[in-house]
């Protein structure tokens, strides 16, 4: 199984031209979701940027390199990843230089993808951070932006965080929690995190959970309400697609319901979950959630 080594292309870039383009609406990965997949979770603010570029490849296996410069980030908080660092750098592609009205083009890169923020002194954010696989410094993956520290979001959204990786940091813990809907919260949260690909892609396998820890994950999953969705939080029927569970395993997965006259539509979410009951009693006892990992070099 491979990953499409799509997260470095954010650092990358990709080839731009003056011309304006139609806004496009993109579905970045709520914050909470970013921080379960980075290697460093930081609130920083930028306090220099290298003059020197670094030449590095944009993603692994990448036939080509670009240039990158390097930000300076004094960390604040540490979130995740850089316990005792006081500064952390981090590598983007600048933008193209302008020659007369029309900016040089972007360098064209095997695959598309989106372009980082280009970071300037002085600026503050939290960071979702992932290692350069090459290059002495981390990058800002393409799903996962940085995000301002200013705002009436911010807060909400700093604490949203936290609230993820203190599970991710004790997983058998918070899937103990004393109320179902915080084991539901840790259960959905863990399987976001063991079934995400790295976001730097590359060649993955799979490995089984411990049993225990497999179950209370699934048993959590049971406890949740399916059919309410809330923001930044991974929903029940996010995390149980997420499993990837086929025959093999056990599961047959429900056959949508026709409308009846006069009767409301039937709410698939819970007829799926449901059947995820009934599969865990059953079939699924003895399942082991797969993480994905990767592969060794």
């Amino acid at each position: 199984m491979r990953r499409i080594p799509a997260a470095f292309l954010a650092a990358a870039g990709v080839a731009l031209t003056a011309a304006a383009a139609p806004a496009l609406m993109i579905a970045f990965t709520p914050p909470a979701q970013r921080a379960l997949t980075a290697d460093v979770v930081v609130v920083g603010k930028v306090t220099a940027v290298e003059k020197e570029t670094v030449e590095a490849t944009p993603f692994p296996g990448s036939p080509q390199k670009v240039q990158y410069k390097v930000a300076v980030v004094k960390i604040e908080t540490n979130l995740a990843g850089a316990a005792n660092l006081a500064h952390i750098k981090v590598g983007f592609v600048p933008a193209p230089p302008v020659v007369g009205e029309k900016p040089l083009l972007r360098p064209i890169l095997p695959r598309r993808g989106m372009m980082a923020p280009e970071l300037k002194e002085g600026q503050e954010f939290l960071l979702f951070l992932v290692k350069h696989p090459d290059a002495g410094f981390y990058v800002m993956p393409n799903m996962s932006p940085p995000l301002a520290t200013t705002g009436e979001d911010a807060k909400q959204e700093v604490e949203a965080v936290k609230k993820t990786l203190a599970v991710a940091a004790d997983p058998m813990a918070a899937l103990k929690a004393a109320t179902p809907a915080d084991r539901y919260f840790a259960a959905a949260t863990l399987v976001t995190k063991y079934r995400a690909y790295p976001p730097a892609g590359g060649e993955v396998g799979q490995a089984a959970l411990p049993a225990a820890e497999s179950k209370l994950i699934l048993t959590g999953l049971a406890e949740g309400d399916w059919t309410k969705f809330e923001p930044g939080i991974p929903s029940g029927m996010q995390a149980f697609y997420s499993l990837g569970l086929t025959d093999k395993d056990g599961w047959v997965a429900p056959k949508p319901t026709p409308v009846r006259p006069g009767q409301p539509p039937v709410n698939f979410n819970q007829v799926t979950k449901d059947a995820f009951v009934t599969w865990l009693a059953g079939p699924g006892k003895a399942y082991q959630i797969q993480r994905v990992v990767p592969k060794a070099k």
